[in-house]
Protein backbone atom coordinates (compact mmCIF):
# COMPACT_ATOMS: atom_id res chain seq x y z
CA UNK A 1 0.00 0.00 0.00
CA UNK A 2 1.20 3.49 -0.76
CA UNK A 3 2.44 5.22 2.39
CA UNK A 4 0.15 8.25 1.84
CA UNK A 5 -2.89 5.98 1.81
CA UNK A 6 -1.63 4.13 4.85
CA UNK A 7 -1.15 7.41 6.71
CA UNK A 8 -4.60 8.62 5.66
CA UNK A 9 -6.21 5.40 6.92
CA UNK A 10 -4.33 5.59 10.21
CA UNK A 11 -5.37 9.22 10.72
CA UNK A 12 -8.99 8.87 9.58
CA UNK A 13 -9.96 5.32 10.50
CA UNK A 14 -12.90 6.42 12.69
CA UNK A 15 -14.23 8.70 9.95
CA UNK A 16 -14.00 5.83 7.43
CA UNK A 17 -15.80 3.60 9.89
CA UNK A 18 -18.64 6.13 10.23
CA UNK A 19 -18.86 6.38 6.45
CA UNK A 20 -19.02 2.59 6.28
CA UNK A 21 -21.83 2.53 8.83
CA UNK A 22 -23.74 5.08 6.73
CA UNK A 23 -23.22 3.17 3.48
CA UNK A 24 -24.32 -0.12 5.03
CA UNK A 25 -27.25 1.60 6.77
CA UNK A 26 -26.06 0.61 10.25
CA UNK A 27 -25.51 -2.98 9.25
CA UNK A 28 -23.46 -5.20 11.52
CA UNK A 29 -21.27 -5.77 8.44
CA UNK A 30 -19.85 -2.21 8.53
CA UNK A 31 -16.64 -3.06 10.38
CA UNK A 32 -16.08 -6.22 8.35
CA UNK A 33 -16.60 -4.31 5.14
CA UNK A 34 -14.13 -1.59 6.08
CA UNK A 35 -11.49 -4.08 7.20
CA UNK A 36 -11.97 -6.16 4.07
CA UNK A 37 -11.57 -3.11 1.82
CA UNK A 38 -8.44 -2.09 3.71
CA UNK A 39 -7.03 -5.60 3.27
CA UNK A 40 -7.80 -5.41 -0.44
CA UNK A 41 -5.98 -2.09 -0.68
CA UNK A 42 -3.08 -3.47 1.33
CA UNK A 43 -2.69 -6.47 -0.95
CA UNK A 44 -2.89 -4.49 -4.21
CA UNK A 45 0.53 -4.29 -5.80
CA UNK A 46 -0.19 -0.90 -7.32
CA UNK A 47 -2.83 1.77 -6.72
CA UNK A 48 -3.14 4.36 -9.45
CA UNK A 49 -4.31 7.73 -8.22
CA UNK A 50 -3.73 11.02 -10.01
CA UNK A 51 -3.24 12.90 -6.77
CA UNK A 52 -2.30 11.58 -3.37
CA UNK A 53 -4.05 14.29 -1.37
CA UNK A 54 -6.53 13.44 1.37
CA UNK A 55 -9.65 14.18 -0.72
CA UNK A 56 -8.57 11.86 -3.56
CA UNK A 57 -7.61 9.06 -1.16
CA UNK A 58 -10.88 9.45 0.75
CA UNK A 59 -12.92 9.34 -2.48
CA UNK A 60 -11.02 6.27 -3.67
CA UNK A 61 -11.56 4.38 -0.42
CA UNK A 62 -15.26 5.34 -0.31
CA UNK A 63 -15.63 4.17 -3.91
CA UNK A 64 -14.05 0.83 -2.97
CA UNK A 65 -16.34 0.51 0.05
CA UNK A 66 -19.45 1.29 -2.03
CA UNK A 67 -18.47 -1.12 -4.78
CA UNK A 68 -17.77 -3.91 -2.32
CA UNK A 69 -21.07 -3.35 -0.53
CA UNK A 70 -23.42 -3.09 -3.52
CA UNK A 71 -21.79 -5.29 -6.14
CA UNK A 72 -22.64 -8.99 -6.13
CA UNK A 73 -19.35 -9.69 -7.89
CA UNK A 74 -17.17 -7.92 -5.34
CA UNK A 75 -14.68 -9.83 -3.22
CA UNK A 76 -16.55 -8.85 -0.04
CA UNK A 77 -19.85 -10.15 -1.37
CA UNK A 78 -18.33 -13.42 -2.56
CA UNK A 79 -16.50 -13.95 0.69
CA UNK A 80 -18.97 -12.74 3.31
CA UNK A 81 -22.42 -11.57 2.23
CA UNK A 82 -23.20 -14.48 -0.10
CA UNK A 83 -22.34 -17.02 2.59
CA UNK A 84 -24.47 -15.07 5.04
CA UNK A 85 -27.45 -14.99 2.68
CA UNK A 86 -27.09 -18.74 2.09
CA UNK A 87 -27.01 -19.26 5.85
CA UNK A 88 -30.15 -17.13 6.29
CA UNK A 89 -31.94 -19.20 3.67
CA UNK A 90 -30.79 -22.45 5.25
CA UNK A 91 -31.76 -21.53 8.81
CA UNK A 92 -35.42 -21.41 7.74
CA UNK A 93 -35.24 -25.08 6.75
CA UNK A 94 -35.94 -27.28 9.75
CA UNK A 95 -33.03 -29.49 10.72
CA UNK A 96 -34.99 -32.52 11.77
CA UNK A 97 -37.99 -33.47 9.68
CA UNK A 98 -41.09 -34.09 11.70
CA UNK A 99 -41.98 -37.61 10.65
CA UNK A 100 -45.50 -37.49 12.09
CA UNK A 101 -46.26 -34.29 10.22
CA UNK A 102 -45.02 -35.82 6.96
CA UNK A 103 -47.26 -38.86 7.50
CA UNK A 104 -50.27 -36.60 8.14
CA UNK A 105 -49.56 -34.54 5.03
CA UNK A 106 -49.15 -37.67 2.92
CA UNK A 107 -52.40 -39.08 4.29
CA UNK A 108 -54.15 -35.79 3.50
CA UNK A 109 -52.82 -35.85 -0.07
CA UNK A 110 -53.95 -39.46 -0.52
CA UNK A 111 -57.44 -38.61 0.72
CA UNK A 112 -57.66 -35.60 -1.59
CA UNK A 113 -56.62 -37.69 -4.58
CA UNK A 114 -59.19 -40.36 -3.72
CA UNK A 115 -61.96 -37.81 -3.30
CA UNK A 116 -60.94 -36.04 -6.51
CA UNK A 117 -61.17 -39.32 -8.40
CA UNK A 118 -64.73 -39.78 -7.05
CA UNK A 119 -65.93 -36.47 -8.52
CA UNK A 120 -68.29 -36.63 -11.48
CA UNK A 121 -66.57 -36.55 -14.86
CA UNK A 122 -67.69 -33.00 -15.65
CA UNK A 123 -66.55 -31.41 -12.39
CA UNK A 124 -63.32 -33.42 -12.57
CA UNK A 125 -62.59 -32.12 -16.09
CA UNK A 126 -63.37 -28.49 -15.25
CA UNK A 127 -61.37 -28.65 -12.02
CA UNK A 128 -58.42 -30.33 -13.79
CA UNK A 129 -58.45 -27.66 -16.49
CA UNK A 130 -58.50 -25.00 -13.79
CA UNK A 131 -55.51 -26.55 -12.02
CA UNK A 132 -53.57 -26.87 -15.27
CA UNK A 133 -54.47 -23.54 -16.89
CA UNK A 134 -54.42 -21.55 -13.64
CA UNK A 135 -57.38 -19.22 -14.19
CA UNK A 136 -61.12 -19.30 -14.65
CA UNK A 137 -60.82 -17.11 -17.76
CA UNK A 138 -58.52 -19.57 -19.53
CA UNK A 139 -60.81 -22.49 -18.71
CA UNK A 140 -63.78 -20.48 -19.95
CA UNK A 141 -61.97 -19.69 -23.21
CA UNK A 142 -60.94 -23.32 -23.68
CA UNK A 143 -64.35 -24.84 -22.95
CA UNK A 144 -66.53 -21.92 -24.14
CA UNK A 145 -68.48 -22.20 -20.90
CA UNK A 146 -69.38 -18.83 -19.28
CA UNK A 147 -66.87 -17.55 -16.74
CA UNK A 148 -69.34 -17.46 -13.82
CA UNK A 149 -70.35 -21.05 -14.50
CA UNK A 150 -66.68 -22.13 -14.49
CA UNK A 151 -66.22 -20.39 -11.14
CA UNK A 152 -69.27 -22.14 -9.73
CA UNK A 153 -68.18 -25.58 -10.99
CA UNK A 154 -64.66 -25.18 -9.58
CA UNK A 155 -66.00 -24.00 -6.21
CA UNK A 156 -68.45 -26.91 -6.12
CA UNK A 157 -65.64 -29.38 -6.86
CA UNK A 158 -63.35 -27.84 -4.23
CA UNK A 159 -66.07 -27.83 -1.60
CA UNK A 160 -67.10 -31.40 -2.34
CA UNK A 161 -63.50 -32.66 -2.10
CA UNK A 162 -62.87 -30.62 1.05
CA UNK A 163 -66.04 -31.76 2.82
CA UNK A 164 -65.45 -35.41 1.96
CA UNK A 165 -61.81 -35.30 3.07
CA UNK A 166 -62.67 -33.67 6.41
CA UNK A 167 -65.52 -36.13 6.90
CA UNK A 168 -63.15 -39.07 6.32
CA UNK A 169 -60.51 -37.61 8.65
CA UNK A 170 -63.13 -37.10 11.33
CA UNK A 171 -64.33 -40.71 10.93
CA UNK A 172 -60.79 -42.15 11.26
Amino acid sequence: MITEIEQYVTKNYNELRKICVRITENSYWADDLLNDVLLQLWSKPEIKLDKLDDASIKYYIIRCITTNWYSETSPFFRKVKRESSLYNEMKDIPDVPNHNEEIKQQRMMDLMEEEFSMLGWFHKEVFSDYLILGSYRRVSEKTRIPLTSIKNYVHQAKNEVKQNVFKRIKDE
